[in-house]
C-alpha cells in the first residue's frame, strides 16, 4: 500500500509540472481546408475544360489535406481506369504535398521511389493546393490523353484560384 501511496504522489507531482508546459500549449489546433464550394468549383472548371473538342472523357477528384474526397465528377464517358487515377492523384498530392508530374520524375530518376513502395500513384495531373502555404487540399485529374489531366487540374487550379495559383509545393 506505501509504495502505491509513493507512485501515485509521484505521478500527481509529475502531473502538476506537466500541467504548466500544457496549459502553455495550444490544446486545440486550428486547421484551414479548402471549402466544398471551392472543390466543387475547381470539378466544375475542370468540366468546363473537358468540354473542349479533342479532349477525352475525363475524371476530376478534390480532396482535403488528409486524402479524403470533397468533390468527384466523371464525364459521360470515362473509363473505371481514369476514375481510379483521378481519386489517386488527388490523394497522393496530397500525401506527398508535390505535384504529382514532380513525383513522377523523382522516381523514374530513382531519386525516391516510396511512392511506388507506399501504394500511391505517382503519375502526371495531380496538385496539392496551399493557402499561406498551409495544405488546404488536392485535386487530382485522370483519363486524358497526353498531357490532359495536367492541363485540366491546371485550367481548373487558375480558374478557381486565379492565375498565381500555386500548382506546386510552395518554396
Amino acid at each position: 500500500m506505501r509504495s502505491f501511496l509513493s507512485f501515485a504522489f509521484g505521478a500527481a507531482v509529475s502531473l502538476a509540472c506537466a500541467g504548466d508546459a500544457i496549459a502553455a500549449q495550444a490544446l486545440v489546433s486550428e486547421r484551414r481546408q479548402m471549402s466544398s464550394y471551392a472543390a466543387r468549383a475547381l470539378v466544375d472548371a475542370c468540366m468546363e475544360y473537358g468540354a473542349r473538342p479533342n479532349v477525352p472523357a475525363l475524371a476530376i477528384a478534390v480532396v482535403d489535406p488528409a486524402g479524403n474526397l470533397l468533390a468527384f465528377q466523371a464525364m459521360e464517358g470515362a473509363t473505371e481506369t481514369a476514375i481510379m487515377t483521378a481519386q489517386l492523384k488527388a490523394k497522393t498530392a496530397a500525401r506527398w504535398r508535390r505535384a504529382t508530374e514532380e513525383l513522377f520524375e523523382r522516381v523514374n530518376n530513382n531519386v525516391n521511389r516510396a511512392p511506388e513502395f507506399v501504394g500511391d500513384f505517382p503519375q502526371p495531373g495531380g496538385y496539392p493546393t496551399f493557402s499561406n502555404g498551409e495544405l488546404i487540399g488536392a485535386v487530382g485529374a485522370g483519363g486524358g490523353a497526353g498531357e490532359q489531366d495536367e492541363l485540366c487540374a491546371k485550367y481548373a487550379m487558375e480558374k478557381v484560384f486565379g492565375r498565381n495559383a500555386v500548382v506546386g509545393r510552395p518554396q
